[in-house]
């Protein structure tokens, strides 16, 4: 069997060995590749996986919304089976998380910028406030 050959799932024999990927193709593995996957697998200690569910908890949205930033390829995943979980790695997650709020501060300091350019700090807004106190 030839290394990094996908065939379509339904074509895997009953019992045999795959890795699948988030568009639905299936790698076959044979004894040697299976047994170096598992290897790679249980001495990576850098790639702790986590659900969709607690992905969600680390960015502060939805799992829908965590489910379609997959959907969109900004953050990275692996499915156990043809239709099973998502999974992805929390160190990926964090870095997205760290990113978005990165740019975040960058865009807010701009908006800032712009407003103090175009005078919009210098005006009082006691009076306005005044009238919701």
């Amino acid at each position: 069997m030839t290394a990094f050959e996908a065939i379509p799932i339904s074509q895997i024999g009953k019992g045999s060995a795959y890795i699948t990927t988030g568009d639905g193709k299936a790698y076959p593995l044979d004894e040697e590749e299976l047994r170096r996957a598992f290897a790679a697998i249980v001495h990576d200690n850098s790639t702790e996986m986590i659900t969709t569910g607690e992905a969600a908890q680390i960015l502060g949205v939805s799992a829908k919304t965590v489910a379609r930033m997959l959907d969109a390829g900004e953050i990275p995943f692996v499915r156990y089976g043809a239709k099973g979980n998502r999974m992805v790695s929390r160190a990926q997650v964090i870095a997205y998380r760290d990113k978005s709020e990165s740019h975040g501060h960058e865009a807010l300091e701009t908006m800032r910028e712009a407003a103090s350019q175009g005078g919009l700090d210098d005006i009082d807004y006691s009076a306005y406030l005044a009238r919701y106190s």
